[in-house]
């Protein structure tokens, strides 16, 4: 009876301690941590450095002295350099020069902490992005600073930027017939969107460093519903990088004209983007654009109730209804032969009454 009694005596003391001998004994072991699967790629990207120190070291001395508007001109300037040389290696069928490539990267990636300068840069040379290559740079810009408003870290935004200037390498591959054509037929439609795949082709071609770069750009494409292309691939199964680089790629292409189609202005690409938040694009990642574009989008053509026409070229976020304008189109209509600068904020009388001048207003050239 007292050894009945003793057992019973532990027993209790076990479960009031919230677990009984058995579960002790057999308690599973903690489960393995998942590995990262960026970290491959991260990883990468913190080797290329090391072999970029004097370049790079070199890159931002050369701006040290400059204004912040004359930075990011050197900067933008630098990723145009970057760029073609992408574009060219990848014609040449032969690696690039990796080191000009990420020290390039890098510099806009200093810029971009610094001051929305080389923002402002890229919206001022987008009507002069008359190539692949010079697009590309404006995607990556675009890329960067949306990362950087999601609180990306610098290597994070650098692996972004490298993503968003090879991301149509494959578009070199697209015949010209098709990228002139106002309709396609189904058998251009088909070419078109097999580019992602050879930008994924491409970029793997430059060599193992570049490869985890190639896993990115195959699913620029790729929207939300799975409605995109070429794997219909769905919400979070799309590299976070490629929700960036698509989204901004959407809006910097409603910025450009086509074959089919006038460029749209910055507030009626920005409203059509928000239209699609729930399908193609995630709330998150559009939320961020609009706070980098402002109500007032980077680029678009406004209205001045004096009835001047001008381009939004920076914005404040203290002022949001107040940004900096390129006047271009006097009261009368006519053309300026050079653009005249405002700020609104310096000028009281003066807001803007139409937000949405389509850009056809500032005729030919």
């Amino acid at each position: 009876m007292a050894l009945r009694m003793s057992q019973m005596l532990r027993s209790s003391r076990e479960l009031r301690g919230g677990r009984s001998r058995s579960s002790v004994l057999t308690r599973p072991a903690p489960a393995a941590p998942q590995p990262d699967p960026d970290e491959p790629m991260m990883a990468a990207v913190a080797e290329v450095p090391d072999a970029l120190t004097l370049g790079d070291d070199q890159a931002l001395s050369d701006t040290a002295d400059l204004s912040q508007a004359e930075g990011a001109a050197v900067a933008y300037d630098g990723l145009v350099e970057a760029a073609n040389e992408l574009f060219e290696a990848a014609a040449d069928g032969r690696a690039p020069n990796g080191p000009l490539v990420v020290a390039s990267v890098r510099s806009a990636v200093n810029e971009l902490g610094q001051s929305e300068a080389l923002l402002t840069e890229t919206v001022r040379r987008r009507p002069a992005a008359d190539s692949l290559a010079r697009r590309s740079v404006n995607v990556a810009v675009m890329a960067m600073r949306l990362g950087r408003e999601v609180e990306f870290d610098e290597r994070r935004t650098l692996a972004l930027g490298l993503c968003g200037l090879t991301h149509d390498l494959g578009m070199l591959k697209v015949p010209e017939e098709v990228l002139a054509s106002p309709r396609l037929t189904s058998s251009q439609l088909q070419l078109l969107q097999g580019h992602p795949q050879q930008s994924e082709s491409i970029v793997c071609s430059f060599g193992k460093a570049f490869e985890w770069v190639g896993k990115v750009v195959v699913q620029v494409h790729e929207r939300r519903d799975g409605g995109g292309y070429p794997n219909a691939l769905k919400g979070d199964d799309i590299h976070e990088f490629a929700r960036i680089i698509g989204l901004v790629d959407t809006y910097e292409a409603m910025a450009q004209p086509r074959a089919d189609r006038q460029a749209r202005g910055g507030y009626n690409a920005l409203k059509e983007i928000i239209d699609l938040r729930n399908s193609l694009f995630e709330r998150r990642l559009i939320k961020a654009l609009i706070n980098i574009v402002s109500i007032f989008p980077l680029g678009s053509l406004v209205k001045l109730n004096n009835g001047e026409i001008g381009r939004v070229v920076a914005t404040s976020r203290l002022h949001p209804t107040r940004p900096t304008i390129d006047v271009l189109i006097d009261p009368r209509g006519r053309r300026l032969p050079e653009a005249r600068q405002i700020d609104l904020q310096d000028e009281p009388m003066l807001y803007i009454v139409d937000p949405a001048i389509e850009e056809g207003v500032l005729g030919p050239g």
